[in-house]
């Protein structure tokens, strides 16, 4: 069964097993489709790996911890007097909070992250990268180390040397981010409706969490130090929703601060029925800090003349939903049109914002009463 061999470990930052460890098979949980291995430094549990070669299902992840066994080596000693002993099992081992550098893959999905910092190195979503088996994971590794160089093994351990930090941000902020090893994005933050719901601002909440209104940049360079003076002048991606996590914990980095223009027009719209059973009849529109709410004669029916579509565009995640082929065909063409034709089909015809929804989006601002 795969596993990383310490050479390789060296490319991620990631402790090395050492021979005075001993290792150890953890006892399943009755619906683990994976192996859970427990590594102990005496009587210290400090690493963990999970993997599984069950077809369609394929997974593997390393990660250390800090925890302590009983004598008898079956219990989880807890940290502090309050705390209850716990059977040393898979179920109990894996919701340890993780310490430092870890690497896992599973669905096609890759992340390296610096688990004490809460902070992601390299995601392959944003470079649309999707091995599917342990197999094309292990050639995903393989490749990972056979291209790092100095400056990247510089870079990685720099980032695993990290520690928690809590950043503030607001409207108007620029930030940076890693959408690989070597490249950076840049973006902004153009609306906080955290903030808006705090300070009681009215706007249509359908939003889970702590949301912002950010924007991405044409741009994907090797240079950590662009400025918002340069940034300003660039075009920007089509706004997303987002949880403010990876802004909250300093993943994106700010790194300055311009009002927002006031003409500035490239946020999200989310237009449909109310979502508030106290509220059935009314219709909502909700772009920037641009808020309508229309109250019907009658309860609206999504499917009546009353409602020209659904485009709540409620969805919000935990990631820029950026992905380096899109971003630079755009650059490429100075247009944002590559984009809504290589984003999934499901997030463009959600919307209104799409080309292909000129039509109903006039409809709706004369509907909204908006110039």
């Amino acid at each position: 069964m795969f596993e990383l061999t310490n050479e390789q470990r060296k490319c991620f930052a990631i402790p090395l097993v050492l021979d005075s460890w001993k290792r150890v098979e953890v006892k399943a949980s009755p619906y683990d489709h994976y192996v859970t291995y427990a590594f102990l430094d005496g009587s210290k549990i400090v690493k963990v790996i999970q993997v599984s070669d069950t077809a369609g299902r394929e997974m593997y992840q390393e990660f250390g911890v800090e925890q302590t066994l009983s004598d008898d080596g079956t219990k989880i000693l807890p940290k502090t007097d309050k705390g209850k002993p716990q059977n040393f099992t898979s179920a109990n081992l894996v919701k340890k909070t993780p310490i430092g550098m870890s690497l896992s893959f599973d669905s096609g999905y890759v992340a390296v992250v610096n688990n004490t910092a809460d902070q992601c190195f390299y995601r392959s979503f944003y470079n649309a990268e999707k091995p599917e088996t342990l197999k094309d994971f292990s050639m995903w590794v393989d490749n990972w180390c056979l291209n790092t160089e100095e400056k990247e093994l510089k870079d990685i351990n720099e980032f695993a040397n990290r520690t928690k930090i809590y950043q503030k941000f607001k409207e108007g902020d620029f930030f940076r981010f890693r959408i690989n090893r070597r490249l950076f994005g840049y973006g902004r933050i153009l609306v906080n409706y955290a903030q808006m719901r705090k300070d009681g601002i009215q706007f249509w909440d359908v939003f889970m969490g702590k949301p912002l209104c950010v924007a991405v940049y044409h741009i994907a360079t090797e240079d950590a130090t662009i400025t918002p003076e340069q940034l300003i002048r660039l075009k920007m991606l089509p706004s997303q929703m987002i949880m403010d996590n990876i802004f909250y914990y300093g993943e994106c980095e700010i790194i300055g601060n311009m009002p927002i223009d006031p003409d500035e027009d490239n946020y999200t719209i989310h237009y449909g029925k109310s979502i508030d059973a106290r509220k059935p009849n009314y219709l909502y529109y909700q772009s920037g800090k641009t808020h309508v709410a229309l109250k019907g004669k009658k309860e609206l029916d999504l499917h009546s003349s009353d409602v020209l579509g659904d485009f709540s565009n409620k969805g919000i995640g935990w990631d820029l939903h950026i992905q380096l082929p899109i971003l630079l065909e755009c650059i490429k063409k100075k247009s944002n049109e590559p984009y809504w034709d290589m984003i999934p089909a499901w997030r463009a015809n959600q919307d209104l914002r799409n080309p292909k929804f000129k039509k109903e989006l006039k409809q709706v601002k004369k509907q909204m009463g908006i110039n």
